[in-house]
């Protein structure tokens, strides 16, 4: 039995195992992929300005970082395994019902307190639902950020308009790429400086408009199909590539199922990230607390925080200083 099991291995998790170890406790961090979270799943070879200390760092890079920091401290990894059901028993554990995702075979895992951190993990991309979308590979449509060597040399349609779209359209023209925006607002979404680089890049872009097909033959696309508002006729944009970037949809059930309180789609928890059941904290993308700024960085100090109060609620020390990390 570990003293924390933190679900979700992406930057969140990670650091509250991280922090765990700090304070010598057993934890193992599950993840139903890869470890790394959404720097690996979603943002793989783009780069992150928004880390201190570094001015520009891969994220691919930066998560096999944090994953080594991990494994260097002593934190138990479990990659592919997915949590089916978390049940709080008589003496106030809990057991973890789990299923790897490539054998198929489930388990049990035992543990006094729980982190949720499933952060992407609970987000599904949301996608246009048009016709043509679906039965496309992912080397000519993708609801990622862009992998330049997709995209080299060919015309490439971004729809989106925030900063993973613009991150995307910046991305496909240094690779070579032919652009063009598609965003359904009447202006880009984003933070400045991405606006910025897309406009220096001169990169085309239509407002007010909305995708109506992916024109798919012979299995390849073709054209996107769009309409911009108060348009008489629809517009038809030659492509070999599409990226959709328009956010993601959050999958809640299972969490719900174990009983934690979620609110508008987020896990709800206090300062000290706590749920509404006594052992369970939660932190990452998928927590709401007032004050609420979603970073990277916000993550890990959230990750950091959970530690801590799993610390407090397993060993229930009689004080807590930072003196107590590293003894």
């Amino acid at each position: 039995m570990h003293e924390v099991l933190v679900i979700g291995g992406g930057p969140a998790g990670l650091t509250a195992g991280m922090y765990c170890r700090m304070r010598k406790m057993s934890v193992v961090v599950v993840d139903a992929g890869r470890l790394g979270g959404q720097l690996v799943s979603l943002y793989g070879d783009k780069p992150v300005h928004d880390w201190p200390g570094y001015m520009q760092v891969v994220a691919g890079t930066l998560a096999q970082t944090l994953i080594d920091h991990a494994r260097e401290l002593g934190v138990e990894t479990v990659e592919q395994t997915k949590i089916l059901d978390l049940t709080r028993m008589e003496d106030g554990t809990f057991e973890l019902a789990v299923q790897h995702q490539i054998s198929r075979e489930e388990s049990k895992l035992l543990a006094k307190s729980v982190v949720i951190a499933i952060g992407g993990g609970a987000f599904e991309p949301r996608k246009l639902k048009v016709p043509g979308e679906e039965g496309l590979s992912e080397d000519q449509l993708t609801y990622r950020l862009v992998e330049k060597a997709r995209v080299a040399g060919k015309r490439v349609v971004v729809v989106g308009g925030g900063d993973s779209a613009l991150e995307s359209a910046q991305a496909a023209h240094e690779a070579g790429a032919q652009v063009v925006m598609v965003q359904v607002l009447d202006r880009f979404s984003g933070m400045e400086i991405n606006i910025d680089n897309v406009l220096e890049f001169q990169i085309p872009a239509h407002f007010n408009t909305r995708v109506k097909e992916l024109v798919v033959e012979d299995g390849k696309i073709r054209a996107v199909v769009a309409q911009t508002k108060g348009a008489s006729e629809p517009l038809r944009i030659e492509c070999d590539h599409v990226v959709v970037n328009i956010g993601a949809a959050v999958n809640l059930d299972a969490v719900k199922r174990w009983g934690v309180a979620v609110e508008g789609n987020l896990i709800q928890v206090d300062s000290h990230m706590k749920t509404n059941l006594e052992g369970v904290f939660a932190c990452g993308d998928v927590v709401a607390y007032d004050g609420k700024y979603k970073l990277l960085l916000t993550a890990s100090k959230e990750g950091a925080v959970a530690a801590n109060s799993a610390y407090a609620y397993v060993r229930k020390p009689a004080r807590m200083t930072m003196g107590d990390l590293y003894t």
